[in-house]
């Protein structure tokens, strides 16, 4: 059992770290497993709501609906490549058109520019968020936005830990197939291979029937990918999401409440726990961009994810491929800040296997820093596994990124982020 008493309370931070864990629990725990767009999702949501209005703010509901997992986008790229690798010896034509149509959706499904979930009924979510004034009112020059999932993960093979560390190669493989199943129906037609399987004689034919083998040696690789996702939804459980992310959202409650309580002079502080982040897009994060991007145009969004166990990393870039990248000013800001604490090995790091709610922030062209914890592999921990549950949190670890992240905040009211900032301690 995890012991509070293990929090390491530093400077102005000192308690922040008991407080997360507390919150933690209450989401692992007392909630449990909060899949995307269930019913332990909204209690998650109720509860950080619950606490905000706890704090003397009011709170705001946004509901919004969109495809609850992951399996639905990646299972329509792999029934695609099935289906091109079919058709590659029945009509090579047919094959060309469902390839190109499958690398588009493919390209914003990986880079995250597009969330291909709104092909799939939607269902119900929520994200729930409050304002902390700054002491000078209204008026305030600044605005921060501390963000975090609420929702947790189904788990699947791909993240068994030792599956894990192979899982930028199965992304790697992934892409290679979905463009050579667009190049091999090309060449198949330009060597003269007809429908039915019919192919020119001599040395074309030879290689148009080479290359629907590879084709169909792609397709199969792509129908195994389909069975994991379907062996997903069928058997494997929704995990307790301790570290990701009741770690991020017990973070950003603990920092919020401590601003709520000793305001920052200049800034105006937003606290946001979004919903469906796991859902193969974080739907959350760009439903509330979408309904709010002018008064974001000018924040710093700060987003908070799997900070339960390892050392912290500030992220440069996400996606699995086309990576979108981090504010310059914030990153500075932050290596700034982890230098003058060596002890604590805070690193730069990329999320190279998928994306967080960072993403549809930097889409949009806002400014965003992503802040997690990695452990010695340089993997998350516990991640998508039934392991990631309250007893594998560690305090250390929730402790120091509840004190980098208010010392991330309290440097951003003095402009220590832009160009010629900072004022005087």
């Amino acid at each position: 059992m995890t012991d509070l008493r293990r929090t390491q309370g530093s400077g102005d931070g000192a308690g922040l770290g008991a407080r997360a864990m507390e919150h933690i629990r209450r989401l692992a725990v007392d909630i449990g497993p909060r899949g995307s767009c269930t019913e332990a999702e909204r209690r998650g949501s109720e509860y950080a709501r619950a606490e905000m209005e706890r704090w003397g703010s009011a709170a705001e509901v946004q509901p919004f609906r969109c495809c609850h997992t992951y399996s639905l986008p990646w299972g329509l790229v792999g029934l695609l490549m099935v289906a091109a690798g079919v058709l590659l010896w029945l009509c090579p034509p047919g094959a060309l058109i469902v390839s190109a149509l499958n690398l588009v959706i493919y390209g914003f499904l990986a880079s995250g520019r597009g969330e291909v979930g709104r092909l799939f009924p939607g269902r119900p979510s929520q994200n729930v968020w409050t304002r902390i004034p700054a002491s000078v009112g209204s008026g305030a020059p600044r605005r921060v936005v501390l963000m975090a999932h609420v929702d947790s993960t189904r788990a699947a093979l791909l993240y068994e830990p030792r599956q894990l560390k192979r899982l930028r190669l199965t992304h790697m493989v992934n892409l290679a197939s979905v463009i050579g199943l667009l190049v091999l129906p090309a060449l198949v037609v330009a060597l003269g291979g007809g429908a039915l399987g019919a192919a020119p004689p001599g040395p074309a034919g030879t290689a148009v029937l080479v290359l629907r083998a590879v084709g169909s040696l792609l397709a199969a690789v792509a129908a195994y990918g389909l069975g994991t996702l379907v062996h997903r939804e069928l058997v494997m459980p929704y995990v307790a999401g301790a570290n990701d992310n009741a770690s991020g959202v017990g973070v950003a409650l603990a920092v919020a409440e401590r601003l709520a309580a000793e305001p920052l002079e200049r800034t105006e502080v937003w606290c946001v726990v979004t919903g469906a982040e796991e859902s193969g897009y974080p739907a959350g994060s760009r439903r509330f961009v979408d309904a709010h991007r002018d008064e974001l145009g000018d924040a710093d969004i700060l987003v908070l994810d799997n900070l339960g166990a390892g050392d912290l990393r500030h992220l440069t870039r996400e996606g699995i491929i086309l990576p979108l990248r981090m504010d310059p000013g914030l990153l500075a800001l932050a290596r700034r800040l982890g230098a003058a604490r060596p002890d604590w090995n805070v690193r730069d790091s990329a999320c190279n296997l998928g994306y967080t709610d960072a993403t549809p922030v930097l889409a949009a062209g806002c400014r965003a820093l992503a802040v997690w914890a990695e452990g010695p592999d340089g993997f998350l921990v516990n991640y998508h596994w039934p392991t990631d549950v309250f007893e594998n949190v560690d305090p250390v670890t929730v402790d120091r990124a509840a004190t980098f992240v208010l010392d991330l905040v309290r440097a951003v009211d003095r402009d220590e982020d832009r160009p010629g900032g900072g004022a005087a301690a």
